[in-house]
């Protein structure tokens, strides 16, 4: 069961839930439910990788891409009160090249890369 958990939860207390849950499906069903918490896993790392590494330099270059009224407004907030939030550390991760696409294609085996794009590409546009 633990080779199905590859990359397996950054918080270790949640990784023997993961192989119990597993455990107790049907054998027919465990492939399909341990992708998802592989994909699970890689995203979380991957949400982990940058907390509280947003600079004002990110936000500034965040701000500027943003419409007018937003843009203002979340001057406004000013740079503490959103620094952690996931559309700044996105950005953030990805002016540094570690976008979530080309990172979870470095950890995730090549079959759930693949699956993963594929899912990716199956998503309505971003706005």
């Amino acid at each position: 069961m633990e080779a199905r958990l590859h990359p397996r939860h950054p918080l270790d207390q949640y990784h023997p839930s993961q192989l119990e849950f597993l455990a107790a499906l049907p054998e027919a069903q465990r492939a399909c439910h341990a992708r998802l918490f592989r994909l699970g896993n890689a995203s979380h790392r991957y949400q982990q990788q940058a907390a509280g590494a947003v600079t004002e330099d990110d936000v500034r270059h965040w701000l500027a891409g943003l419409p007018e009224k937003v843009r203002l407004a979340m001057e406004r907030d000013g740079f503490e009160a959103g620094k952690n939030s996931l559309p700044r550390r996105r950005h953030a991760r990805a002016r540094r090249d570690l976008g979530p696409g080309a990172f979870l294609q470095a950890i995730l085996s090549p079959e759930d890369g693949t699956y993963q794009q594929a899912l990716a590409q199956s998503l309505p546009p971003k706005q």
